[in-house]
């Protein structure tokens, strides 16, 4: 077994870029650390924020929730919410809403809970059933996708949230950044940033990522050894059509034979987004004609969405023929 590189005692990870090997204490200070040096670095947080966390009940959102909890106990000015959206996908959500419950009975976090059911009218067991029985061509993720990204920053601006915080890490924001290179569409590439949302729209919740500087690996070690999740792993059944994986076993390959690797296209892509500028990858931003909130186009691709499933009342935008 492996022994602490600063202590001696046994150790519970192995950073293989830097060759440090941490226990338990180690690894926890050595993770907090780097998460506090990203916050600082990008100027995430100021003196006083009300931060909305966007949780899952899943690792990462579970960690991340618990790490400013946890840090917002040494600033007075901080305020910390959370945010679960749940989309009605039966044997996986569930699950993971209790995950969060049974943790923040510690923690004592304000909560929202925003259902699909509530603000959409369906689930999205019922949306994909829906989509498939009008012959729509999008896949499940595409659905919840959206219509998660829309709650988050509605919902969290209905909450008074001056900063949504997700836990997106550098696993995450590497996967995206192939898939985009593969597709061709560098013009998404703003949403990865590390900060977003700032001045864009007046109905924009700033968003974070706190994370993005952590590996996936990291993140799953310290909610293990804080208690926030239970060893059982629940998958989403949607996975399956979501191409993400395939890069993400590509990714973790190239990872093991070369150790470094993720780190190295998370740089790459910082200095893309910088080099491109965010103003000129996001375009203007306007108000959706049917829903108020921010959009690229004149109909935000939610309320597009709603349209196609028949979501909206017939005539509530004459455009919707065009759609």
């Amino acid at each position: 077994m492996a022994k602490c590189s600063l202590c001696g005692r046994p150790a519970v990870y192995v950073n293989r870029v830097n060759k440090t090997a941490y226990c338990r204490q180690h690894f926890i200070e050595y993770f907090e650390r780097k998460v506090k040096k990203t916050i600082r670095k990008y100027r995430m947080l100021g003196k006083t924020e009300h931060i909305v966390v966007a949780v899952s009940g899943g690792k990462d959102s579970m960690a991340l929730l618990y790490f400013l909890w946890k840090m917002s106990k040494k600033n007075p000015g901080w305020r910390v919410s959370a945010l679960i959206v749940d989309e009605g996908i039966r044997g996986y959500r569930e699950y993971t809403i209790a995950n969060f419950l049974r943790v923040n009975e510690r923690l004592g976090v304000p909560y929202k809970i925003a259902s699909f059911k509530e603000y959409f009218g369906m689930t999205l067991d019922e949306i994909v059933e829906e989509g498939r029985r009008r012959g729509l061509p999008y896949l499940p993720c595409a659905y919840c996708g959206v219509f998660r990204r829309y709650l988050l920053n509605k919902v969290a601006r209905e909450m008074g949230g001056t900063v949504l915080a997700t836990a997106h890490n550098m696993d995450d924001v590497v996967q995206t950044f192939v898939m985009n290179l593969a597709k061709d569409t560098l013009d998404k590439l703003a949403r990865l940033a590390p900060v977003t949302g700032i001045a864009s729209h007046e109905k924009f919740v700033k968003r974070i990522k706190p994370f993005i500087e952590v590996t996936e690996k990291e993140t799953s070690i310290y909610a293990l050894l804080n208690g926030l999740i239970e060893p059982e792993y629940h998958k989403c059944p949607y996975a399956e059509f979501n191409v993400r994986f395939k890069i993400r076993k590509m990714v973790n390959e190239l990872e093991e034979a070369q150790p470094g690797t993720k780190n190295s296209l998370l740089n790459s892509y910082l200095s893309i987004v910088r080099l491109l500028g965010e103003k000129k990858q996001v375009g203007e931003v306007k108000t959706c004609k049917i829903c108020g909130e921010p959009s690229s186009h004149e109909v935000c691709r939610a309320c597009q969405f709603r349209i196609g499933l028949g979501l909206l009342e017939k005539g509530v935008y004459e455009l919707k023929r065009d759609l």
